[in-house]
This record gives structure tokens, sequence and C-alpha cells, in this order.
């Protein structure tokens, strides 16, 4: 019997061994085959390349895919490419095409699902008309209402309400203790900002010439408006604004003390003071403030702090000049500080300066990004703070934190005044009016597109799955100022 016999018994464990090896041989170049397939290699021509993916989405979706000119698809889908660079293009039957230069890097995947294509005619409807100059066009933060006032309307208020594809119309005014009346000189209004309630918006109110008091509007009580002047008379204060968007809670700044305090209206005759010296500030936080101060600062020189509940962090040392631009915000659970001067032409960008200083309590921050802009006068995080733009009127300095690429560029169509900047459409797009028409692009300056005409006093709005797009428009033939809907899609 075989298995008696030790010759053949040896060359059985030969075989078996050898089997083994082989297995394992062929087990381990799967395995590396596998990871390098994971990070795109592969065998193209005889030669080795790295592919990468991207992933392609569109509104309309979907639209035609071109890749150099060859069909690949339609959107919502994934393209597997070698890395290189190509032309890409969206289609749709009816919408501009939308074209970009994409890199595509082995090993990497892209995501594009921002493209929004615009309709080759648009078509506006006016909803209404008034012979009275705008006075107020703003939007809510949720996208649900745009409120307007006209001069000569006597503090009548219009509320359209977005959610329904034609929107509704609610008028309304405010107790006439609310808002005082202008009885010489010039009335002017400005939107301070809505509330994350997205019921309250804050509202400067000049008036007589030289008077100002700022008016907590309730859109959706009215009767439960405040002065909120008269609320806080007590305490003296140039500025205001929400803290953390809470409409009960409020920052007031003091331009001639250089004084931050906070008060609530829950507790409205208790003041607290936050800061001193402070020559300009945002407040991310109930607890987390950015500010530029001459405190400490040696003379000619003005210190960038963070304060963080009660520790303050130093983070940049400017020289002193006349406008700083602060704003802070959060993306993927990480905060970033966005600083600048325009006595420097540059803005800072840093990712979390304060762990950075905890981390290495001796040494300065370290930008992640230097954005140079010059004379800028204009710092915003995009709706979903993917991007940040610098602006110096024509020109942008915009870094993405996701991708971690920078962009530089200076539009050719002039903004029409009184714009001193572009604002963001939202998380991906600008908006300006140059020409009397409404301009749109990408954060990049891509897929420019002249939309509608538009008053520049105002930025436009849109509703929530921006389907419509809202703007005030002047009619020189018949003299009147006109709140138009265009449909998008």
């Amino acid at each position: 019997m075989d298995y008696l016999d030790p010759r053949k018994n040896f060359q059985n464990k030969v075989l078996l061994i050898t089997g083994y090896i082989l297995i394992f041989i062929a087990i381990v170049l799967a395995t590396v085959v596998l990871l390098y397939q994971s990070y795109g290699y592969g065998i193209h021509d005889g030669r080795v390349i790295q592919n990468g993916l991207i992933f392609l989405n569109s509104q309309p979706n979907p639209a035609n895919i071109y890749v150099n000119n060859v069909f690949k698809g339609t959107t919502n889908t994934n393209l597997t490419l070698e890395s290189g660079v190509y032309n890409f293009e969206l289609t749709l039957n009816g919408f501009r095409t939308w074209t970009r230069k994409i890199e595509i890097d082995g090993g990497t995947i892209a995501y594009y699902d921002y493209p929004l294509l615009i309709p080759d005619k648009l078509k506006s409807t006016i909803i209404n008309s008034s012979s009275n100059t705008p006075l107020i066009f703003t939007e809510s933060l949720n996208k649900q209402y745009v409120l307007i006032l006209n001069s000569g309307s006597n503090d009548l208020f219009d509320l359209y309400n977005l959610s329904n594809s034609k929107p509704s119309l609610t008028k309304f005014s405010v107790p006439a203790n609310i808002i005082s009346k202008n009885t010489s000189g010039t009335s002017s209004w400005n939107v301070i900002g809505w509330a994350n309630d997205n019921s309250h918006v804050l509202l400067e109110h000049s008036y007589d010439g030289t008077k100002t008091e700022y008016i907590l509007l309730d859109v959706t009580n009215p009767s439960n408006s405040i002065n909120l002047s008269t609320q806080f008379a007590s305490f003296s204060f140039s500025s205001i604004n929400f803290i953390d968007l809470n409409y009960k809670n409020y920052y007031l700044y003091n331009q001639t003390t250089q004084t931050l305090d906070s008060v609530s209206l829950s507790n409205p005759g208790v003041e607290t003071n936050v800061l001193n010296n402070v020559l300009s500030y945002d407040g991310y936080l109930s607890n987390t403030i950015l500010y530029a101060t001459t405190a400490n600062a040696p003379t000619g020189l003005i210190y960038i702090n963070e304060m963080q509940g009660s520790n303050i962090y130093h983070i940049r040392t400017f020289p002193a000049g006349s406008t700083y631009l602060l704003n802070m915000a959060s993306y993927g659970g990480t905060i970033y500080v966005a600083a600048g001067s325009s006595a420097l032409d540059k803005v800072y960008i840093y990712q979390d300066p304060v762990s950075q200083l905890q981390n290495l309590p001796n040494h300065v921050p370290v930008p992640i990004q230097v954005l140079f802009v010059k004379d800028p006068n204009y710092l915003n995080f995009s709706e979903n703070s993917q991007f940040i733009v610098a602006e110096g009127y024509n020109q942008f300095g915009v870094y993405d934190f996701e991708n971690l690429h920078g962009y530089n560029y200076i539009t050719k169509l002039p903004l029409d005044p009184p714009q001193t900047h572009a604002f963001w459409m939202d998380g991906d797009r600008m908006t300006y009016v140059s020409n009397g028409k409404l301009i749109m692009f990408e954060y990049d300056h891509n897929y420019r597109q002249i939309l509608v005409p538009s008053l520049a006093n105002f930025a436009p709005a849109f509703d929530s799955n921006y389907h419509n797009l809202y703007t005030i428009s002047y009619n020189p033939i018949t003299k009147t100022y006109n709140f138009e809907q265009t449909s998008l899609i």
C-alpha cells in the first residue's frame, strides 16, 4: 500500500507542501493585484496605468456626459478614467451646456455633484409691481419667505411664502409704537440678518437724517415685533447682532468705547461685558469669538485673537489698518478661521488654530492657505461652508476645504453700484449684478451665465430646491419695480 511506502509518503508530502506554496503565492499575487487595483492601477495597451474615479451628477438629472467629445452615459454615475486632463460636457436638450476641464488623479475619487444647468431661454413672470422704490428685499435662511418693503407703503410689509410653485402673499403692519415715523430728512432700511427660527429678521432703520433704531420683526406674528433700541435703551451701543442666530440673545457693540457686551430678551435689564478694546469681531457661537484688538499689542500693530469660553488665544499680528475681515465656520466637524486686512492685501485661512496652540503653546498657528486679494472688503463662507471667498471688488480668492485647493480670478463684468461684492447663491455658486443683469458663476468662476434683469441693490432669492429664482427688476417704460419669478427647470 502506497501510504506504507516511505518513498511514496515523502513524495506526497513534497507535492502537498508545493501545493500549499503555490496557493500561498497565488493568494499573495491576487492580494497585490487587488491592492493595486484599489489604487487605480491597471494594464492598458501593454503599459501600467493608474485610474481615478469621478462621480458626476446634475440638476436637472439625468444629463448626457461627454468626455473629450465621447459619450460616456448620463449623470448620477461613476466613471473610471486614466489619470490625466479631460474636457467634460454635460448636455441636456433645452439647457445651456456645462463645460469644464477636469484633471483626474490616479487612485483618487472626485465628486462633481453640484452642476446646475440653466435653461436656454429663461421665462420670467411678474408676481407683483409697485411704482415705489423697494427698501427691503430679503429671504429667510430656509428659503421659505421673501420679505419686501416698498417706500410710501406706511410700513406695510409684503411677505411671500415660497413653499408653493406660486408664492402666496400676506400683507402686515406692525404696531404703531414699534417703528419710529420719519418726520424729516431721509429714511432707509438695512437687513442685518435672519434668526435661525426663520420667523424673526433683524433690521436697522435710519430715519430723520441722523437717527437709527433696530427692529426685531416677527414675520409670522407681527404683533410680537420689538423695537430693540427701546428694549435696550439703558445700554449704549452702535450696532447689534444675534448670538448664534438666536433671536433672544444679542451682542451689543459700542464703537466709541470699543466694548462688546451681551444681552438677552429673557432678562433685558442685564448687560454682560464680553470683551474690551474690540476693533472688529465675528461671534461664531455663544462662547467663541474671533476679534481684532489693540489690547497688549505693540504700537502700530493689532492682535487677532480667538476667545473660547474664558480663554483667549493669540492667532496673528496685523499692522494697524482701517478694515479687518474676520470669519469662522465649521466644515466636516472642524472649525476654520479666516482673518485678513485691507492693509495687507491678503487673508489667512486656519484649520482650528486653537488646537494648534493647545498642542504647541509656544508656537504661532500655521495657516493652511493664504488668499492674495488687493484691498479685500468681503469675506464669507458658502452656505455649506465648503468654500470661503475673499473679495476686493472684482478680484476673488477662494479656498476649497474639501479638496484643499485655492483659486484666484478677476471678473471681467463689472459690479453695478451700489454693490461692493458678490453674494453666495448656495454652497457652490456666487451671483452679482452687472449691466443690469444677474450673473451666476461657480466658486472657481466656471460656467458663468447671464440670467435675468435685476436690481443691484438686493441679492436674489431662490426656493429651497432652486427650481425658481426671485428678483426685483425695474421697467423704465412702465416705471414700475417688479417682483419676478423665473423658472430654472
